[in-house]
């Protein structure tokens, strides 16, 4: 098969464009989520994407495999998905990205993804 100069063109133009958007995709997965959330604040919106760092203290296990976690005095949820991909323990400091929602009226940081929670 042969192509003509046009369609050559738009082969080259369509394989560069591939390039660039495969490219974005792995800096924006080097950069991870916490690079695009908000600094945690109290006064976040529930549904709001914020980062939180701090000590880990008071980690419980609820049942179904969940944990909750305190991080600098506000509650981090990790569902059982994620809970059993980290290891979160008390006296850890940790940096934590997250969704705000307000469970039995306190905000809670609630973390979708194991790559969200970084030990440091």
């Amino acid at each position: 098969m042969v192509f003509d100069l046009p369609e050559k063109r738009a082969l080259l133009i369509l394989i560069g464009i591939s390039a660039l958007l495969m490219l974005v995709h792995l800096g924006l997965d080097h950069a991870g989520s916490a690079a695009f959330a908000a600094p945690w604040s109290p006064e976040a919106e529930d549904g709001a994407f914020v980062l939180l760092r701090g000590e880990v203290k008071n980690v419980r296990a609820l049942s179904g495999g969940h944990l909750l976690a305190e991080v600098n005095g506000t509650r981090v949820f990790l569902p059982a998905a994620v809970a059993a991909r980290v290891e979160v323990k008390e006296g850890a400091f940790m940096e934590v990205a997250g969704t705000v929602q307000t469970y039995q009226g306190k905000k809670e940081v609630v973390v979708g993804s194991a790559s969200d929670l970084t030990l440091i």
